[in-house]
């Protein structure tokens, strides 16, 4: 395996606490980074920071659907670290299914505003800090 360095690089994931996300934040720590996930689902969470069992790993109850929530969550993990070095927009979902006549409209707006939305307002929220700190993947 590559190793990289991302020693005193701080890194957020969206849907980290499991799947894909949770690969990427294991990944991220056994590289050095500081990592804070970002997931919806609290047993999940929980379960995987008991899991990840490290000092560099906090998880913070954040909806992405929602934009107010993003910056509220990014000034308290500002007042930690100062900074955001690594943002990964992993939070996602397939939706049910169904054929497309059946398929709800609700259901639809539901991944519309997770895949398309979310990874926009994570965007436009992280983006400003990584410009103010000249640095960011």
């Amino acid at each position: 395996m590559n190793k990289i360095d991302l020693k005193d690089k701080v890194a957020v994931v969206t849907g980290g606490a499991q799947g894909f996300g949770l690969a990427m934040t294991k990944r991220l720590i056994s590289s050095g980074a500081t990592v804070a996930i970002w997931d919806i689902d609290k047993k999940a969470s929980d379960k995987a920071m008991q899991e990840i069992n490290s000092k560099d790993c906090i998880y913070q109850n954040v909806d992405v659907t929602n934009f107010e929530n993003i910056n509220n969550n990014l000034k308290e993990l500002e007042k930690s670290y100062k900074k955001i070095d690594i943002f990964i927009n992993n939070a996602g979902i397939t939706g049910i299914n169904a054929k497309v006549w059946d398929y709800p409209v609700d259901e639809w707006n539901k991944v519309i505003d997770l895949d398309l939305n979310a990874t926009f307002y994570c965007c436009k929220a992280v983006v400003p800090y990584m410009i103010k700190n000249n640095y960011g993947r």
